[in-house]
This record gives structure tokens, C-alpha cells and sequence, in this order.
């Protein structure tokens, strides 16, 4: 069914070569939309963004602790924020290659329509990319309060602001946001904001007393309204803008209006020369949102910093676990034997074993023992030659089970998709299956460092191209590294966005469309995308390290999600990928159709 010309116009690998851009052409008449793509800045402020939508949204649930209003001191911080705005960076020489990226009318053109969905999220969060909501011209005509609120996300783009979350000994939320406007800007928000959230609350603002003057207050006055909105108070003090939510004494808001008053920034932070600089409890911040994420209960807190030494972004982070990590730092089993130039990307990660040991599908399979590292790269040439490897010392046994579980777990599926089947290969002891456009395989293999489990997106063959020595050097002279990944980000993204398109198409979802600005604005951005370096350590019992080195903060798996995510008719919500299914094929026997 599915036929493709694969092009190579250049080669690639990890030692400075060029890069390498793949043609594919869909020659069947249902033409297959895989374009090349990418994303960046969004996924920087996207996070950012979804925060301050959550603030001003009533669409979250209601806390389930008690709303009173006579809840006592919040405990620390469940969130805070601090963003220098594009203004900073438009003048920083630290963002110059940032600001080459965001400056291309793609962007601005992506940039628009995130904030119009943004904008509109309140109204109608289930579907904010459908037709009546990218028609921007018609939604604002249906929904007036939308254009009150666009403005304000473009200050939150543009300006320095400080953003922080607490969470009350009741449970409840409260936040403060404090954004540097001119006094103008600052007449708008405070306008339009009340507007907004009277509509919302169905209650009135009344004067306040705080701050510097232009000073309300709007309180809810029905339970069912989430407690975060329950109560609203804006002021002006010192050039910033203060906005407030949560109950009444808000802690937040207090802390912001005395280190205004004593000349200070609203909210202390480590560094002042950060781009971005963020610390959240995903899990708390969940529980007292009412998210409704469902995540594991040894989910780390998180800081994370943005800056740049010019052509890059420079990432760093801390995750502190409650618990110590349940795994020791051991030597790297390298399988230096399958890694061969030219190569495109190269991770490594270790710590695994107490993960997949606990997975129900592995502990199905039940293989004589469970390995603790994997190895995966990107070949050069299509995007679909990535291999991964695991270093297992009975890796043979393992795949006479493993095998096995593969064909009984996704075969019903594959067959009632009509997308082919596991069978076992008649060329080694694993399996093999011939899908659309890829043939994946598992088998087990013997290697100079010992034995490995080995898998694919295509037949694997070794070459007499030299493996990337300089990679695995750079590997081993990281003290304490649990996981380290280098890409040629530009055709990383291509073949994620390939990948994604073809299981797509497997598991039937609806593709990324070509016209799609995500899409547009990654093709323009692909041939300015350099280098990525990720490294995280174990730096304590509890904590992680991580640092990376990249042109816009992600790698390019991350912004094909991102990309997946902007395209989705639920965001900010959840996945395109998620939500976008087709119909299921009709049954293979249905038999004949019924003649007149």
C-alpha cells in the first residue's frame, strides 16, 4: 500500500560533517503528509503560558478541601516564575541566535495563533482548533471577552513578569503575578481584566485598598467557582502590575508588594541573568489546580534556567526526589560494534532496571533478568535507520520470551488495523514486522563489549564506516552521567516528524496537515537548527543535574511533540496525537455488500 522514494541530498554525523536532508515523496495517490519540521520558543514560554491560563480559566475543578477564606499560612511555594520578556532578549547579545529564530514571519505568524487559542481556552478550552476558533475574525464576534484577553498574553510575551503559586494549610491555591508595564499598558489591563473576570465570576470589582492606587478587588460568591478565582485583587505599585488570585490575606501577593516597596524584585530568584527561571511541584501544583494528573508519587520537584552564550541556549536543572534513587552509578557497556558514521544522534541512558522491571508488559514477558542501560542512535540516510541496543548477558533467552510477548500483545491491534503483523524472522531468534514504510525488528545480538538485545525501524547492517569515537570519549569523561544524548538537531527533527506521520498512520490518527503554521514554521527554522547536548547526572542520593547546549532549548523529539501539541483541536489540553483518531477500519470478513 504504502511506497516512498528516499533521497539523501547530503550526509551527516556527530564529528562537524554537514548536515543531511532526506526527500520523500508519497507515490501512492493517498499521499502520505510527512514533512520536515520543528519548533522552539513556544516550548520555552509554553509552560509559562498554560500557568497563567490556569489562573484566569474558571474552567478548573474545584479544590476539594474546605474554600473557607479562613485558611491559615500557605506553606512554600508550589510554582514560581520569572520571564525577562522578548523586549530583554531583544537586546541582550546572549539571545542573538534566539532572536534570529523568533524575528522570521513564521514565527510571528505561530506566535498569533497560540495566543488566539490562548486567549480563547476560557470559552471554549475542548476545542480550541477548530474551524470557529483559527477563523479568528468569526470567533471574536461569538466570543467578545477572547479579544479583552488577547492584549494580555502579548504583555506576558513581551514584558519581565514574576509568577508564584502557593499552596494554603486548607489545600487551597493562591498566586501572584507581577508584570512591568508602562502606565498605559497597565490601563488595559486593568480595564479588560475586570471585564474578563466579572464575566467569569459573576461578580462586580470594588476599590482595594493595596498598592499605589487603581486598586480592586472582585470576590466570587458561588461555591461551585474554583477557589483560585474566587477572589481577584489588582494594583499598581513601583511599575509593576500586580495581579493576585486566591483567598483572602493572600501570602503571595503580600511578599510581592513589600520587596516593591524596599526597591527589590517582586520575587526573589537565584539569578538575575536568566532568561527564564522556573521551580514547580507538578505533583502538588496538580492536587491543588485540580489538574487531575495522575502522577506517580515519587515524581520529583523541578528548577529549571534559561540563558545563552549567543548562538545557543543553555539549560540547566535540579530534580529533587523524596526518596533516594533506586539505582547506583555503574560502568558504561557501550555497543561500540552497532554504532557506525554517519550518524545523526547518540543517547545513552542508565538507571532503568527498577523502572522496567516494574512494567507490567516486561514482567509479562518475564525474561531471565532485566538490563539497566539502553543505547540508541539515528543513522544517516532516511529517517527511519534508528536502532536501539540493550546490554543483557542472556539476551538470547530473553528473546525467546520477549518475542513471544511481542506478537501476542500487538498483533490483535496490528491485525484489526489492517497494518501488518509480528512474525518470527526467518534471519536470526527475534522477530520482525513488515508495517507501512518501516520493517521493525528485535533480535538478540553478540558484540565485542558482550550481548545485547538489539531493535529497529529497519533491517540492520553494519558498515565500514568508523563508529563516532569522539561521542563515546565525551560519554565516558562524564563523572556520575545517567544519561547524555548528542544530536544534529536539524535532521532529528526531520525524522521524528517522519516517525510520528507513519504511526500515525498505523495507529490510526488523523496526520499532521501540511498547511498546519506548526509545520510551516518548523521547515523555516530547520536549516538554522545546529548541535544539541544533553547531560544529567546523579549529583546526590536524591537529586539529578541536567545541562544542555542546544539553538533553541529543545531536542528535536521535544518539538515534534511541541508541534503535535500546537496542532491538537484540544489544546492546550492534550495531544493531537491523542485526540485525532479515525474511524477503525471496517472487519476484514464483513462479507459481500447486499444487491438490489
Amino acid at each position: 500500500m504504502w511506497t516512498t522514494l528516499l533521497k539523501p541530498t547530503r550526509t551527516s554525523n556527530l564529528s562537524g560533517l554537514p548536515l543531511a536532508k532526506t526527500e520523500v515523496r508519497k507515490l501512492d495517490k493517498r499521499r502520505l503528509t510527512i514533512n520536515k519540521a520543528q519548533y522552539i520558543a513556544a516550548g520555552v514560554k509554553g509552560s509559562v503560558f498554560m500557568l497563567i491560563l490556569l489562573v484566569l480559566s474558571v474552567g478548573c475543578k474545584p479544590s476539594q478541601a474546605n474554600p473557607s477564606d479562613s485558611a491559615g499560612s500557605p506553606t512554600d511555594p508550589v510554582f514560581t516564575g520569572h520571564w525577562a520578556g522578548i523586549k530583554e532578549l531583544a537586546t541582550n547579545t546572549s539571545a542573538a541566535g534566539f532572536m534570529k529564530i523568533w524575528r522570521l514571519p513564521e514565527t510571528e505568524v505561530l506566535k498569533s495563533q497560540t495566543l488566539d487559542k490562548l486567549s480563547a481556552a476560557p470559552w471554549r478550552l475542548a476545542s480550541t482548533n477548530r474551524p470557529a476558533i483559527t477563523n479568528w475574525a468569526g470567533f471574536k464576534r461569538e466570543y467578545p471577552l477572547a479579544l479583552m484577553l488577547r492584549p494580555l498574553l502579548d504583555d506576558l510575551v513581551e514584558e519581565e513578569w514574576f509568577l508564584e503559586g502557593r499552596e494554603r494549610t486548607d489545600h487551597s491555591p493562591e498566586a501572584a503575578l507581577a508584570i512591568r508595564l508602562e502606565p498605559g499598558r497597565s490601563g488595559i489591563w486593568e480595564t479588560n481584566l475586570a471585564s474578563v473576570l466579572e464575566k467569569a465570576t459573576g461578580a462586580h470589582r470594588v476599590p482595594n485598598q493595596t498598592g499605589e492606587g487603581h486598586a480592586w478587588r472582585i470576590s466570587g460568591k458561588s461555591t461551585a467557582m474554583p477557589s483560585l478565582v474566587r477572589q481577584v485583587e489588582f494594583t499598581r505599585a513601583g511599575g509593576w502590575t500586580v495581579v493576585a488570585f486566591g483567598n483572602q490575606q493572600n501570602q503571595s501577593l503580600s511578599n510581592f508588594l513589600r520587596r516593591i516597596q524596599i526597591g527589590q524584585s517582586p520575587l526573589k530568584v537565584a539569578t538575575n541573568t536568566s532568561w527564564l527561571e522556573t521551580t514547580f511541584d507538578l505533583r502538588r501544583a496538580s492536587r491543588v489546580l485540580g489538574l487531575g494528573l495522575d502522577l506517580p508519587a515519587d515524581w520529583p520537584a523541578i528548577s529549571l534556567t534559561f540563558n545563552g552564550d549567543g548562538p545557543n541556549v543553555l539549560t540547566h536543572g535540579v530534580f529533587s526526589f523524596a526518596k533516594p534513587l533506586p539505582f547506583q552509578v555503574e560502568p558504561w557497556i557501550i555497543p561500540t560494534d552497532l554504532v557506525h558514521e554517519p550518524i545523526h544522534s547518540f543517547t545513552a541512558v542508565q538507571g532503568v532496571q527498577h523502572w522496567l522491571s516494574s512494567w507490567p508488559w516486561w514482567e509479562h514477558a518475564d525474561p531471565a533478568s532485566t538490563p539497566n542501560q539502553v543505547f540508541a542512535w539515528g543513522q544517516a540516510g532516511s529517517p527511519f535507520l534508528d536502532y536501539a541496543a540493550v546490554p543483557l548477558a542472556d539476551a538470547h533467552k530473553a528473546m525467546a520470551k520477549v518475542g513471544p510477548a511481542l506478537i501476542e500483545s500487538f498483533n490483535p491491534t496490528l491485525v484489526s488495523n489492517r497494518m501488518g503483523k509480528w512474525e518470527k524472522s526467518a534471519n536470526s531468534d527475534g522477530v520482525e514486522w513488515h508495517a507501512p514504510v518501516i520493517s521493525p525488528f528485535v533480535q538478540s545480538i553478540a558484540a565485542k563489549e558482550g550481548n545485547f538485545l538489539l531493535g529497529g525501524l529497519s533491517p540492520f547492517g553494519l558498515t565500514n564506516g568508523a563508529p563516532p569515537v569522539g561521542t563515546f570519549k565525551e560519554l565516558l569523561g562524564q563523572a556520575n552521567a545517567v544519561y547524555y544524548s548528542r544530536e544534529i538537531t536539524g535532521p532529528r527533527v526531520e525524522a521524528w516528524f517522519y516517525i510520528g506521520q507513519i504511526f500515525r498512520v498505523i495507529l490510526r490518527r488523523v496526520q499532521l496537515p501540511a498547511e498546519a503554521r506548526s509545520v510551516a514554521w518548523l521547515k523555516a527554522i530547520a536549516p538554522q537548527l545546529g548541535n544539541s547536548t544533553t547531560l544529567v547526572t546523579k549529583t546526590g542520593p536524591n537529586t539529578l543535574a541536567l545541562s544542555r547546549e542546544s539553538t533553541l532549548g529543545l531536542t528535536g523529539f521535544e518539538m515534534r511533540v511541541l508541534a503535535d501539541w500546537l496542532e491538537s483541536e484540544e489544546f492546550p489540553l492534550r495531544l493531537h496525537s491523542v485526540v485525532a483518531k479515525l474511524r477503525p477500519p471496517p472487519p476484514v470478513n464483513s462479507g459481500a455488500r447486499t444487491r438490489k
